[in-house]
């Protein structure tokens, strides 16, 4: 056998030992791996057999997912992966739409349409749509509105003016995900957030205290702080605007691994069912809650349909009824109601009310170790005075926490100036 002879075998027995090698450490590998990190999005599962999806293509196409999404090492090959992509020269494809969407968090006035379109190249100026889909990514855009922007100041100022000197109130305006984007292209089609938030504090009577939720999660962006599939924050993003609430309020931040973390994957949330990205609804997220470190009991009142009687059951602060249902945020506070009423066992005296809209519901958990009652308010759906809830209770503090779109709509303002009438 001569030296080329002896090469080639020698080639082809590595080639066979390798793959040999992989295929036992495939095999090996664990398989019950439900997230992944790296990603953020769940993993597909083991297929069920049946003959019907045997029959149809369906269990071998699943089973190709799965073995692709628990293959050997598969985290680590991601991240290399990324690594390459970010290289500069090295440009994925991007996939863009503009969509309409009439679903916005907090309802108005304005009426949006459903189209869908891409928008051209260049991106100045087209904002036909209020969602941005980037890839596996939806998003809503902002404009900035400086009308609406002084009458949500006035709100507040309104409302703290009606309570009195002895009431601290907050204003916590959250920023929504595209504020913080690298692509500037796409990031032009929205306002600066930054600035209209600055705005409307520099609009506020000297007696209310501006929170900074900003800050804390620009700095931690690349960490899982917003949802892919859905407008609002994750519980990781409402903790960052948390630690920003406590220095402004005098807590000390309680560290995160000190509440006990829990999972609901396969989450898409409700913008993304508008969306005509495969890429999107093939990459769902993973909602991640966490417990409080301390007792808590809430009621939750709400008002007959039928006969408009005030009613209440009893409700928990992680509700995880909801992680095996679609609408997974649902975990936080069990969804929007009217009024929420949390007691805890804190070491504390201290009161609060929050009105808010759904972005405080995966802030609030947050709340409970520094407070021994937290009164939620929905102004959307609550009918009562604000001012005599304050004053029957004793409470010492109010927050508005609410996300930067809050300010463009006249009904969420109206509905709050309602309740101090």
């Amino acid at each position: 056998m001569n030296k080329k002879n002896q090469l080639s075998l020698l080639n082809i027995f590595i080639f066979i030992f390798l793959i040999y090698i992989i295929a036992i450490l495939n095999i090996m590998a664990p398989k019950n791996k439900t997230i992944s990190e790296v990603e953020n999005r769940t993993l597909a599962q083991k297929p069920v057999f049946s003959v019907e999806n045997l029959l149809s293509g369906k269990y071998f196409r699943d089973f190709e997912d799965f073995f692709a999404d628990h293959f050997f090492n598969r985290e680590k090959l991601v991240k290399i992966s990324k690594g390459i992509t970010s290289l500069k020269g090295i440009k994925r494809e991007e996939e863009v739409f503009l969509v309409g969407f009439d679903g916005q968090n907090v309802g108005g006035n304005e009426d949006t349409g459903d189209k869908t379109e891409k928008p051209e190249d260049t991106a100045e100026g087209n904002t036909k749509g209020n969602l941005l889909i980037l890839n596996d990514t939806v998003m809503e855009l902002f404009k900035f509105k400086e009308d609406k922007s002084k009458l949500y100041a006035d709100m507040v100022n309104t409302v703290s003016s009606s309570l009195g000197e002895e009431v601290t109130v907050y204003s916590l305006l959250a920023p929504i995900q595209i504020e913080f984007i690298n692509n500037e292209k796409y990031k032009n089609l929205s306002d600066s957030q930054h600035s209209a938030i600055e705005f409307v504090n520099n609009n506020f009577s000297g007696d209310i205290v501006a929170v900074d939720a900003y800050t804390p999660i620009k700095e931690h962006i690349d960490e899982y702080v917003y949802y892919r599939t859905d407008h609002h924050w994750t519980s990781l993003g409402a903790y960052y605007a948390y630690t920003g609430f406590a220095k402004q309020a005098g807590h000390e931040a309680v560290p995160l691994d000190s509440y006990k973390k829990g999972e609901a994957p396969g989450f898409l949330g409700h913008i993304s069912t508008v969306n005509p990205s495969e890429k999107v609804n093939n990459n769902p997220d993973n909602v991640i809650y966490y417990n409080p470190p301390v007792i808590t009991e809430m009621k939750v009142f709400y008002y007959d349909k039928e006969t408009g009687e005030k009613k209440s059951y009893n409700g928990k602060v992680i509700n995880k009824t909801y992680v095996d249902l679609d609408q997974k945020y649902g975990v936080f506070l069990g969804g929007d109601f009217p009024l929420g009423v949390i007691k805890t066992n804190a070491k504390s005296d201290r009161k609060i009310m929050v009105i808010k809209d759904s972005y405080g519901n995966a802030f609030i958990p947050f709340l409970t170790p520094h407070y021994k009652e937290i009164y939620v308010v929905d102004p959307r759906h609550y009918k009562e005075s604000i001012v005599d809830l304050v004053k029957d209770n004793n409470i010492g503090e109010v927050m508005f926490l609410n996300y930067i779109l809050t300010t463009n709509f006249d009904s969420f303002m109206n509905s709050v100036l309602n309740l101090v009438k």
